[in-house]
């Protein structure tokens, strides 16, 4: 009879042989609705910083960038603005351009940094320093952009941009993890071959996506405390999740004593 819940690996992972045989023994599937679960509460101390900050970065920067926003129109696919040009729109504290309008000629994406360079007919959004990706806006019949459209968009920036990050950020984790597993997973067969223990690769998955819980909760206290996460980090990460595939592999070989703890709250079912 299966002994523990879906939310008792969130604790018993870290130290229970008794979680891991019951894992192996009673729960069924490979285990990737514990890791989404596990996953899940992991990014929302991030996203909830994340929220804070770009809500302050928002909050700080945004009246300034808001005071050098021109008017721009969109008739037929073609830019216009009041101003002269080229008008950049500068981020304070930043030697990097925000947005550059220049419907001239005068400025291209080959001599120019901004994040953002509207041109007559084209509106080109800088990824990273070596990749650009370049809009036609021949398609867009009629539109005005202004302070106040401007000003709404930094509003909803506020409060919905870590909501929408958050289904992103996990979906991305989750994938990751999910190959992670599979991979940890076929180590485990070497590890169920030392120990002598019968286990399907099945049943591996689903350990290793608790055996994968240490190591995730620690990377999530890691973010929590603002430490850095190298290449050490990783390697350690590594180690410990082997370590607890080897504990919950051990924990169902012939070898290891068919021994409980009691589980302090806890019923059968």
């Amino acid at each position: 009879m299966k002994r523990y819940g879906i939310v008792h690996p969130l604790v018993l992972s870290f130290y229970s042989p008794s979680l891991y045989r019951d894992v192996a023994e009673h729960w069924t599937g490979v285990g990737f609705l514990y890791l989404l679960l596990l996953l899940a509460l992991s990014w929302v101390p991030p996203i909830l910083r994340f929220h804070h900050s770009t809500a302050a970065l928002l909050e700080t920067l945004g009246p300034a960038v808001l005071e050098q926003v021109p008017t721009i129109s969109i008739r037929h696919g073609e830019v216009s603005i009041q101003e002269s040009q080229p008008y950049v729109i500068t981020v304070p504290g930043s030697d990097t351009p925000l947005m550059v309008v220049d419907t001239s000629g005068q400025i291209t994406p080959e001599n120019s940094q901004a994040f953002v360079l509207l041109m007559k007919h084209q509106v080109v959004v800088r990824r990273n320093p070596h990749e650009t990706r370049t809009y036609d806006l021949s398609g867009v019949q009629d539109l005005t952009v202004d302070r106040a459209t401007v000003e709404r968009l930094l509003n909803a920036g506020k409060r919905w941009l870590a909501v929408l990050a958050y289904p992103v950020a996990l979906t991305a984790s989750y994938i990751y993890r999910i190959l992670q597993a599979l991979l940890y997973a076929a180590v485990g067969i070497l590890f169920a071959n030392l120990f002598r223990a019968s286990l399907e690769y099945a049943v591996l998955l689903r350990l290793t996506c608790i055996a994968l819980t240490p190591a995730v909760v620690a990377d999530t206290v890691r973010g929590i405390l603002d430490l850095d996460s190298g290449l050490a980090w990783w390697s350690g990460c590594l180690l410990i999740s082997m370590g607890y595939l080897l504990f919950a592999v051990r924990a169902n070989s012939p070898v290891e004593p068919a021994q409980s703890e009691p589980l302090s709250g806890a019923s059968p079912g």
